[in-house]
């Protein structure tokens, strides 16, 4: 589980979480903004997996940032300096909560969001791709699955040789546990592919996904699996341990399921709002023969988060894991990479075409 839908759930509502445990200084006897500032640092310090490859000096950022804060200072001064110290990790599993209050993201830049910055954009965006599909010769998008944020679960559309699967999230239901979740995730997909299986090639959509479960995204690519294979590995930063330490791999495989699997050509359409579990999906799929991934490499934020609750109540999340795929190759940052690039611009919508689908065609039809 990411926790990022519970995170926003307790956001938005106050609701507390059971929370992992927290490191504190050796010295305890200091002002509260001191304590907060100094059990955020050290729990950083003994939990959070990619220093390096992030490029951050965290023992520098100690001694940069320690001396503004002190008895006096208020919270929201803190919260200001907690989100200027953690603004150049650009990792999205990191935030800073206050509950039912505010909200800040160590957010990655996006071109996607650049270029689609509103709901009303994002919303004109997923209408041009419904048109670019309908000028193919695809049905009316059928939807399915329960709705969050106004959005169903899955959309998906036919034409003669060629089947569209669109999904925004990785979850069913955000207040589920994921394993019970992706069970339920399973019944409705396999009434979602009894309309693929006389198709000659499949197009899985996951632009602006926002990530969610990763037993989800292991349940959808279950449906494209020959034989049971090894879809990625996992490994956990050891608390209070070095920078390098971590225990051992996890290996995560995707079994086949559903009454047949679709073993013809599938694109995988991604780009830089594809994230977390989507992320994880995408990496996963590529692993499969039959599939290409087109458009533009994924966030790049592949860990589970590890939430903790400072002294002052706020709620602090950062990523402790790092993600392999089946070669132990980790796309942290980078994201799961694409095998033709093609990125989608707000001309589009002036042209009412999608490059990126347009580019899955000619990829499907050679």
């Amino acid at each position: 589980m990411k926790y990022l839908l519970c995170l926003f759930t307790l956001f938005s509502s106050g609701i507390s979480l059971a929370q992992n445990p927290i490191s504190f200084p050796k010295d305890t006897a200091i002002s509260k903004p001191e304590l907060n500032f100094e059990v955020l640092w050290h729990t950083f310090e003994d939990n959070y997996a990619f220093f390096k490859l992030r490029n951050i000096d965290w023992h520098t950022t100690y001694k940069v940032y320690r001396p503004m804060v002190n008895a006096g200072t208020a919270n929201d001064s803190l919260y200001a300096i907690f989100s200027t110290m953690l603004s150049p990790f650009q990792d999205n599993h990191i935030n800073v909560i206050v509950p039912g209050v505010k909200q800040f993201k160590a957010v990655k830049p996006s071109q996607f969001a650049k270029e689609f910055p509103t709901d009303s954009l994002r919303n004109s965006f997923w209408k041009m791709v419904n048109y670019t599909l309908d000028k193919a010769h695809f049905s009316a998008m059928k939807y399915i699955g329960p709705t969050d944020n106004g959005k169903p679960l899955f959309a998906f559309a036919v034409s003669s040789k060629t089947g569209y699967l669109r999904f925004n999230r990785c979850y069913v239901d955000g207040n589920a546990d994921s394993k019970p979740d992706a069970a339920v995730a399973g019944k409705i997909l396999d009434t979602v592919f009894s309309n693929f299986k006389n198709l000659q090639s499949l197009i899985v959509d996951v632009r602006d996904n926002v990530g969610g479960n990763d037993e989800f995204a292991y349940e959808v690519a279950a449906r494209f699996a020959k034989r049971k294979i090894t879809g990625m590995y996992k490994k956990t930063r050891l608390n209070g341990k070095g920078y390098e330490d971590f225990g051992d791999a996890e290996q995560w495989m995707i079994e086949p399921k559903g009454k047949q699997p679709f073993l013809k050509p599938v694109a995988v359409l991604t780009n830089d709002k594809t994230v977390s579990a989507g992320d994880v999906f995408a990496m996963i799929m590529k692993e499969l023969p039959q599939v290409s991934i087109v458009g533009s490499n994924t966030r790049g934020i592949y860990s589970d988060m590890y939430g903790f609750t400072l002294p002052n109540s706020w709620m602090i999340s950062l990523s402790n894991q790092r993600y392999y795929n089946n070669k132990m190759e980790c796309y942290e940052g980078a994201g799961t990479p694409v095998n033709i690039k093609v990125l989608n611009t707000r001309q589009d919508l002036i042209k009412m075409n999608d490059p990126v689908l347009k580019t899955a065609f000619k990829k499907l039809s050679r």
